[in-house]
């Protein structure tokens, strides 16, 4: 089914506010959210609705916690989001990263004690807007299995790098460092279908490509584990790394203690248990290196030559990072979001229950 746009902001500003969101935390919320929606990652903007709707009724997320320097530079700075919105905790640093680039060159900025900041293109991309390389990345939920392990250690760990390409959209690397995100493993188990790989291990330690032996409540966008998910080959367990140092170590949100480490190894963030995670947000400033119309042109004659390219079997064209998305992004803005009936069924069933569900009803 298509959803207007505006329906889906009304959605999330809604549910924002139904948790004490103000102005600002209600739209920095909204935009993360939907901009997942309208790059097809769904699994990160509207079926967080029922998750995210209890995370804040039980207050192990929440609006309003404080945005709190700890240390800082020109270059740099270190967060305490305090247990807010990870949504709104990951724009903000993005932004102050941007503050910061405009002067130095380069901002980083990473935040502790942070919720699940969702897609984490939702912040690469908020450098784009400025003609800047946003790079983003996030640790979250122990879902993931080391490299040769079979025992859940860390998240899926994504990272995103988006870098501004003129007239053309944007090249935008967007990925999780395990074989598959959560939310695709959930879906294929809802759908009863297989995986493309054996991206899966079972408590025995056993390959596996049927999610259904390692998924638990299919209906659940979080649900437990009998077993872990595998990264993506020994190339991306190594970005897995880099990711965990960049922003968990960095941040101090992870010290990784034996005896702590064994204990958290079961922590996603439930009902009766929070859980925290860190994000770090890096923006480049091009014209502390290049003249930036001379970059953007670069940038267009090198997504010119390679989609010009004849293509291999199997391929319209030589296919670019972000590419497609952008595209679709575009047609989706103007026509509308694609959406599975029964993800917009349970985010209505909670604008109902929050109070906001008449402004949605006319498509419901």
């Amino acid at each position: 089914m298509r959803i207007p746009v505006h329906h889906l902001q009304d959605l999330y500003d809604g549910l924002a506010r139904a948790h004490g969101a103000g102005d600002e935390e209600a739209r920095l919320f909204a935009e993360s959210l939907l901009e997942a929606d309208l790059r097809a990652h769904q699994t990160q903007g509207i079926a967080l609705v029922p998750y995210m709707d209890e995370l804040f009724e039980a207050r192990h997320a929440r609006f309003g916690a404080a945005f709190e320097v700890i240390r800082e530079s020109s270059a740099s700075a270190l967060i305490d989001g305090h247990g807010g919105s990870g949504h709104v905790a990951a724009a903000k640093a993005m932004d102050l990263a941007i503050e910061k680039a405009r002067i130095c060159g380069v901002g980083l900025v990473t935040v502790r004690n942070s919720g699940d900041c969702g897609m984490v293109a939702s912040y690469s991309l908020r450098a784009v807007e400025q003609g800047m390389i946003g790079l983003s990345m996030s640790t979250g939920p122990l879902l993931v299995a080391p490299w040769g392990g079979r025992d859940v250690k860390f998240c899926t760990n994504p990272f995103s790098i988006a870098v501004p390409a003129g007239e053309e959209d944007p090249i935008v690397v967007d990925m999780a460092t395990s074989a598959s995100s959560m939310g695709k493993v959930v879906l294929a188990a809802r759908d009863g279908q297989r995986l493309e790989g054996a991206w899966l291990v079972d408590p025995e330690g056993n390959y596996t490509d049927d999610p259904a032996r390692v998924i638990l409540d299919a209906m659940d966008r979080e649900s437990p584990l009998n077993g872990a998910l595998l990264p993506a080959g020994a190339r991306g367990f190594g970005m897995l790394l880099m990711v965990e140092m960049l922003a968990a170590l960095l941040s101090g949100e992870r010290d990784w203690q034996e005896d702590g480490a064994g204990e958290v190894a079961t922590a996603v963030n439930t009902l009766d248990r929070p859980a925290y995670y860190a994000q770090t947000l890096i923006a480049i400033s091009v014209e502390h290196f290049q003249d930036p119309a001379a970059f953007a042109a670069s940038a267009e004659r090198m997504v010119r030559v390679l989609t010009a390219m004849t293509p291999a079997k199997g391929f319209a064209s030589v296919r670019l990072p972000g590419g497609g998305a952008g595209k679709r992004r575009s047609a989706w803005l103007r026509d509308g979001v694609e959406l599975r009936a029964e993800e917009w069924d349970m985010a209505m069933a909670v604008a109902e229950k929050r109070g906001f569900a008449d402004k949605l009803r006319d498509i419901a």
